[in-house]
């Protein structure tokens, strides 16, 4: 997401998986034609539009979910290629 024309603060995942559970979301990203940080990604945005009503977060917290998801629908985020170009400047 982009906050004032400088990219947001963003974290980095690692997940492990089991060879076979690896290869299969291989195969599937390169047959349907999907990245595998993309699908990724969407998933835990999903996840968190979802999910969400059903934690408990300050009144601050939520305006803050409510903001990132308006941004994500506006289509106001980097891509990761986007962010690592960031960086290496």
């Amino acid at each position: 997401m982009v906050q004032g024309g400088t990219f947001a603060m963003s974290k980095t995942i690692t997940l492990r998986l089991p060879e076979e559970e690896f290869s299969a979301f291989d195969f599937i990203c390169r047959e349907k034609g999907y990245t595998k940080t993309g699908t990724l990604r969407e998933h835990i945005r999903n996840t968190i539009k979802n999910e969400i009503k059903s934690v408990k977060l300050s009144a601050e917290e939520w305006t803050k979910v409510r903001e990132g998801i308006e941004e994500i629908e506006k289509g106001e985020y980097v891509s990761f290629e986007q962010l690592k170009n960031e960086f290496r400047k």
